[in-house]
């Protein structure tokens, strides 16, 4: 790879990783944000946490996806495609730190969305039956910051 390739990719790596608005919070990036630049918003965030996720840094992933939920629900996106797409990511992200009742929850969420608006997400998300645990195991949080 030349030095020019590698400088290319830095910068466009960087530049995901850099920019200051991913770090403000949802509510902040909704008050400082134009409204047409919110999806562009969603969509980097997105990004992100795709990376941070194949570099193992799943806590930084999973604020980032919740950033873009928050976005998303704030926008008229609640209902969407998009919107069930990014919370079975945050599902599987769950699932994978270990958190197995809040990877239901998002997962259910995914489900109802999907049901809503006719949307199959794949055989394996809706056959999945998300079977409410009426004893919780410790540590299971409910997932508060997501109004239904």
């Amino acid at each position: 790879m030349t030095k020019y390739q590698t400088a290319i990719l830095f910068i466009i790596s960087f530049g995901l990783h850099a920019n200051p608005i991913f770090e403000e919070s949802a509510e902040d990036i909704l008050r400082n944000t134009r409204l047409s630049r919110i999806p562009s918003v969603i969509t980097g965030l997105e990004e992100r946490a795709i990376q941070k996720m194949e570099s193992n840094d799943l806590i930084s992933a999973r604020e980032d996806l919740k950033k873009a939920i928050q976005l998303k629900h704030a926008i008229g996106m609640k209902e969407s495609e998009g919107n069930a797409s990014l919370l079975l990511q945050i599902s599987k992200l769950e699932s994978r730190l270990g958190n197995r009742c809040e990877a239901n929850q998002y997962s259910h969420l995914a489900k109802r969305i999907a049901l809503r608006i006719g949307l199959n997400l794949g055989a394996v998300a809706l056959d999945r039956a998300v079977v409410p645990d009426s004893r919780k195991p410790e540590g299971c949080l409910e997932v508060s910051w997501l109004k239904e």
